[in-house]
């Protein structure tokens, strides 16, 4: 039996997204097999749906920097998987968030206002955004998720591959979550700098919002989906976890979209 990711809405109420900047501690051909092992801890969490892991370069400085957009069943779930990586996730020794490969770490737990994926996961996942918002306004927030249906709609036209809104209870801040596949004409042979581009150069779906003066951007970041992993679940033939940019960046010797056993 196997858990499958088809198109349609996504039934997750909780969400996690976490960005830190990358040191040069850790070689990057040994960042595949560190990635997994992690993946064998955090994927067997409790409500556990799915995480796209992030790789980019920041152009002007050539900064590198990753974390990961995480889905999960119930809000609930989200919260303890948060607590559970800033206070309970250690290895070798080290917690997760005091590893030396890592500045910075932000932890984002969040509640899903909406969640869709208008492709398949498995083959058309490539390039991801994600971008936050300052609110003021008491209504701010409803009104907000009032407006899933035409949000949705207008990512389906542009021809997204995924979009989740969600909400930042603590900060008061809203967020969404832009994942689309290559752009046509990206060869595979070198680093696809054209297709984050493409994503990050979108008019954002939540311009909206700024031009009523209720939201200010505070975050904007767009990237690489380096892997991309599923739950694992005891006695399940569980997905397999998918590096869609590899090659040719560092990680499985396949073709892109290639799969791994979990």
């Amino acid at each position: 039996m196997k858990t499958r990711f088809e198109p349609g809405p996504i039934a997750c109420e909780g969400a996690l997204v976490n960005d830190f900047g990358l040191t040069s501690h850790l070689p990057p051909h040994e960042a595949p097999a560190v990635i997994d092992r992690d993946r064998l801890h955090m994927a067997a969490r409790p409500g556990f749906n799915r995480k796209l892991l992030p790789l980019g370069v920041d152009p002007a400085t050539g900064a590198a920097y990753s974390g990961g957009r995480y889905l999960f069943d119930t809000y609930e779930n989200a919260v303890a998987f948060g607590d559970w990586v800033a206070n309970g996730f250690e290895l070798d020794g080290t917690m997760f968030v005091n590893r030396p490969d890592f500045i910075d770490v932000e932890l984002r737990v969040l509640r899903v206002l909406g969640a869709h994926d208008f492709k398949d996961v498995h083959s058309h996942q490539h390039v991801c955004r994600a971008e936050f918002w300052s609110l003021s306004g008491r209504d701010a927030v409803d009104s907000i998720a009032s407006q899933w249906p035409s949000l949705r709609d207008e990512a389906a036209d542009r021809g997204c591959s995924s979009l989740w809104l969600v909400h930042d209870d603590v900060k008061g801040r809203i967020g969404l979550v832009t994942v689309a596949e290559r752009v046509p004409g990206a060869d595979g042979k070198g680093p696809d700098f054209r297709s984050v581009e493409a994503l990050a150069s979108q008019p954002s779906l939540g311009a909206r919002w700024e031009s009523s003066g209720r939201a200010q951007k505070v975050f904007d970041r767009s990237h690489w989906v380096f892997n991309i992993w599923f739950p694992r679940v005891a006695g399940l033939d569980a997905e397999p976890a998918l590096w869609p940019n590899s090659p040719p960046l560092p990680g499985l010797e396949a073709e892109p979209a290639a799969r791994k056993r979990a």
